[in-house]
């Protein structure tokens, strides 16, 4: 099933990369956003998360090579003498089973979207372990679960006993074993919860398992503009110096609402092509996550919810903080919480902040605009300003605005110029807040 599984993620992850869908863009000058990657780890042949290889031209596979050395040693296994197998009981293969998923957790990147974490728990006996057998590993899910807020689904044919218990304890999910390759979404690119602050009374009301998902990209006509920008782009591919550097995002665990808002008021230029789709994670959702998002949902084409997702943007990969560690964990749990709580954690980097309009999609779901700001500062709101005049009807044009005019007047810049220009932009915005502070 591993292997199964692992060439359907090659398969399609593939096949994604090169799909017109859309990804949350830059959010500050510091660079683009890296490139999206898959990793892929089975417990008990992988000691470390191995990269997905899309590489067609290579042979050689080092994860599905050690899959094959997996198999191999089962079969080993099975075929040595009744003693040597009783040697081995269940309780010391799951104990096993525990610390290699404890690795695992330890191996993965600070928190955020940029790791978002699926678990597929393949049931293989019908009525499922007995818990004392296996809690260790459970507790590693577990581990997984509260603190790297990974999506874990048991493929399982029969959803009672053993396996519902279990279920339960992890806020697992259920499919069929036939539905194993359906579990992953390729086109998620942010899990966690929706917040809502009642300044008032000084609290907060969290609803969780929501996600984000892209769409079909819609493109950005620069027709009108000067051709320099294709010629530049083909040297740009050639050259892979010349491009920007690409950075880290790390996404916040919340959406966090700021006000409602009617469309009227705001500027036009400041809302983008860009819309992704919100929808509920998972299969076990909790009612009140799924009210709020009819709530959203039902909010017509006047009027919408802002929100905004916090984002820290690093030029390094932030390794695991210690404090999302096993022995962290171990310590924790030994104290018997009543209520599992995340530790705080302060992310290194740049601060930054995507702005989303909810709406309804008029077919009964959910969709976020992304909305310029400020901290965007890569001229997306004057093309978009530019743009609409472009789009503008002949009737509608005053006649002493020629755009011919207007356009040849605008400074033509080009790739490494645009990125050099901006970060003199940030420098000096550096400088001036520096000398605002000194006073």
């Amino acid at each position: 099933t591993a292997a199964a599984i692992y060439q359907f993620l090659k398969e399609s992850c593939n096949s994604s990369i090169n799909a017109d869908v859309s990804t949350f863009p830059a959010c500050s000058v510091a660079g683009i956003p890296g490139v999206k990657k898959w990793y892929f780890a089975s417990h008990f042949c992988s000691s470390d998360w191995e990269e997905i290889n899309f590489d067609t031209q290579k042979n050689e596979d080092p994860l599905q090579t050690s899959i094959d050395e997996c198999l191999a040693a089962i079969q080993n296994f099975e075929e040595d003498d009744n003693n040597s197998r009783e040697s081995l009981s269940m309780t010391d293969i799951y104990d096993e089973a525990a610390e290699s998923l404890h690795q695992l957790a330890d191996k993965l990147p600070a928190p955020g979207s940029r790791a978002m974490v699926d678990i597929i728990l393949q049931a293989v006996e019908r009525d499922g372990p007995k818990l004392k057998d296996c809690l260790p590993a459970i507790g590693a899910l577990k581990h997984l679960r509260e603190w790297h807020s990974a999506q874990i689904t048991i493929a399982a044919n029969d959803s009672k006993g053993s396996w519902q218990k279990i279920a339960d304890y992890l806020s697992a999910d259920f499919v069929s074993s036939d539905n194993v390759m359906n579990i992953i979404d390729l086109k998620e690119l942010w899990r966690g919860k929706i917040q809502i602050w009642a300044r008032k009374f000084g609290s907060e009301v969290r609803f969780p398992e929501f996600c984000m998902k892209s769409t079909s990209a819609k493109t950005f006509s620069t027709a009108h503009l000067s051709s320099c920008f294709a010629a530049r782009k083909e040297q740009q591919l050639r050259n892979t110096d010349a491009l920007p550097e690409a950075v880290f995002h790390y996404y916040g665990p919340a959406l966090e609402f700021l006000q409602m808002v009617v469309l009227s008021d705001l500027p036009s230029f400041f809302i983008s092509d860009l819309e992704f789709e919100l929808s509920l994670a998972g299969r076990s959702i909790k009612e009140t996550s799924t009210l709020l998002l009819d709530q959203i949902s039902s909010l017509s084409g006047k009027v919408g919810a802002l929100f905004t997702l916090p984002c820290n943007v690093s030029s390094v990969v932030i390794p695991s903080p210690a404090q999302l560690s096993t022995k962290k964990w171990k310590e924790y749990m030994a104290r018997k919480p009543k209520v599992i709580t995340v530790p705080e954690i302060e992310l290194k980097g740049e601060s930054c902040r995507y702005y989303f309009l909810l709406q309804g999609n008029g077919s009964g779901g959910c969709k976020a605009t992304l909305i310029h700001s400020a901290s965007q500062i890569n001229g997306t709101a004057t093309l978009a300003a530019i743009n609409g005049k472009l789009k503008t009807k002949a009737e509608e044009t005053v006649s002493s605005f020629c755009i011919s005019d207007f356009i040849k007047s605008l400074p033509r810049f080009c790739g490494e110029e645009i990125v050099q220009r901006e970060k003199k932009l940030s420098h000096l915005q550096v400088f001036a807040l520096k000398e605002y502070l000194s006073k």
